[in-house]
């Protein structure tokens, strides 16, 4: 069996410390939780996890330069903008729908979505045209979570 091993450019990974403090400052300044932070920057939720540390692993001490870039790129401003910027609605109400039909209640997706629970009861009728774009973001935050959730359980099960 031949094994292929792969060289490392030491350049692609930077130190991951200024943009961990980076991306709790976005959230210290925003109020938006890294979760909705990262998934605006386009940064996977298990990185983001990672950068902000705690149980049950360790923050990195290195990512890639990509990822880096990612969150550096991001400003309070844009996400400030996100509560303000209209986005169609579709996606939102088919991920919210998917959630009710998973079972979680109305009340807790509300405090997902940071929304009323009538704007959820809405959003699973597929009633509005459109919504903010931060309900969009939590919408899509809160379904990889339930995902994730479900094949945490199902892995557990098997």
């Amino acid at each position: 069996m031949t094994r292929i091993v792969r060289i490392i450019d030491p350049a692609a990974w930077v130190d991951a410390a200024p943009f961990a403090a980076h991306l709790e400052r976005l959230c210290a300044g925003t109020g938006l939780p890294w979760q909705v932070v990262a998934a605006y920057a386009g940064v996977s939720q298990r990185a983001a996890a990672r950068l902000v540390g705690g149980r049950p692993r360790p923050r990195l001490r290195r990512i890639p330069r990509t990822v880096a870039q990612q969150l550096w790129s991001v400003t309070p401003e844009e996400l400030q903008r996100l509560r303000t910027t209209w986005v169609a609605a579709s996606p939102t109400c088919a991920r919210v729908a998917d959630l009710v039909g998973l079972g979680v209640p109305l009340a807790e997706l509300a405090d997902r979505l940071a929304c009323t629970q009538a704007l959820v009861a809405a959003l699973a009728d597929g009633t509005p045209a459109t919504v903010p774009a931060v309900t969009a973001l939590r919408a899509l935050v809160a379904v990889e979570a339930a995902n994730r959730d479900r094949t945490l359980d199902a892995l557990g099960a098997a």
